[in-house]
């Protein structure tokens, strides 16, 4: 009689360095997330602004110089940095909007830097 041969198991699952390589990468994008955020929060404290403004009504009598020190000074309280200049008066259609454009730059590594940009328009 023959005798049966066995196959020995093969591994399964990711190696050592499949695992080091995603390991990586995670904390690769972790990274960029963490930087990035800031300027996000940054933008969200703009946008708060001004819809509390648009909210009670004020923004309706209020120029844009006006429009812009609310914003720096809500800025100023928070901390956070932004050029009041990036908000604009236009009109479209017969509404009155607040354009708020502006980028934002954030260093990621090195010499590498990520550029966030928002543009987005607020209803007077």
């Amino acid at each position: 009689m023959k005798a049966i041969r066995r196959i020995p198991n093969r591994q399964k699952g990711a190696s050592m360095f499949a695992i080091i390589v995603v390991m990586i990468l995670l904390g690769l994008v972790i990274l960029t997330g963490l930087k990035i955020s800031p300027a996000y929060m940054d933008n969200q404290v703009v946008k708060t602004a001004i819809t509390n403004l648009q909210s009670s009504g004020e923004i309706e009598g209020m120029s844009i110089r006006e429009v812009r020190n609310y914003v720096s000074r809500t800025m100023q309280t928070n901390g956070a940095r932004f050029d009041p200049e990036s908000l604009q008066e236009l009109e479209e259609g017969g509404v009155e909007y607040i354009e708020v454009r502006y980028e934002s730059r954030v260093a990621l590594f090195d010499s590498i830097d990520a550029i966030v940009k928002f543009d987005y328009r607020i209803e007077k």
